[in-house]
């Protein structure tokens, strides 16, 4: 009784074992999806630096965007405010309260800083180095649409490698709709002319490589940490 009991304390006492944001099977999927994301950013960079006008892949696929959504200005209004500072705020604090109630403070970790850093690296380093203009305004790359699918792939993240909900089913569709969410703020953005569709997909390649990063850095600082 007295070693079952000297054994309990001594667990009690240990911290939770960390669980690993990315399983390993994953690890080498999300290298590449960040290096093929980087790739993609940096050519898009180089083709639409410092221009105004629309290339021709954004005048196939803007045109296609907007005879299709166009007319469905509610929706597409309603998509685009969910990206907006303050709704994406609440959206990156409710979400990192969730992983924090859940004691997955690597999580908080990669809601706060990946998004943050995304949009960092969008609005404050890429738009004025890259300096494309529409209607006056810098656009490459999307700020909406980093801020948006970073959101989503941290999610998606947290949910697919956590214990709740305990259906697979459920914490599959449910990081299925946040990325659906995300690439329908970045259509909408396309439809109400506020971006060209190569400034969405630039955002996008920003959040893909900084959250995956971000996610294999704080494992591989785990697990150098377990060992050390």
């Amino acid at each position: 009784m007295l070693i079952r009991s000297a054994t309990s304390e001594v667990l009690a006492a240990q911290p939770p074992a960390y669980r690993p944001l990315l399983a390993a099977h994953l690890r080498r999927p999300a290298v590449i999806a960040i290096l093929l994301a980087i790739l993609v950013l940096s050519f898009l960079a180089l083709r639409y630096a410092h221009q105004e006008a629309a290339g021709r892949l954004d005048r196939t696929l803007d045109t296609y965007i907007r005879i299709h959504l166009r007319q469905d200005e509610t929706l597409t209004r309603a998509l685009i405010s969910l990206a907006d500072p303050l709704p994406a705020a609440i959206l990156v604090a409710a979400i990192a309260g969730a992983a924090a109630i859940a004691r997955r403070w690597s999580g908080v970790i990669l809601v706060l800083g990946g998004t943050l850093t995304a949009v960092m690296i969008s609005e404050g380093v890429l738009k004025p180095l890259v300096g494309r203009l529409r209607y006056g305004h810098l656009t490459f790359p999307s700020g909406h649409t980093t801020a948006m699918v970073a959101i989503a792939i941290a999610t998606a993240i947290l949910v697919t490698g956590g214990q709740r909900p305990r259906s697979v089913a459920l914490r599959l569709c449910a990081s299925v709709s946040a990325i659906v969410i995300a690439a329908s703020v970045a259509i909408a953005l396309v439809a109400q002319h506020v971006h060209y569709a190569t400034d969405t997909v630039a955002g996008c390649c920003v959040a893909v490589a900084v959250v995956l990063a971000l996610a294999l850095g704080l494992d591989l600082f785990a697990r150098v940490f377990d060992r050390s």
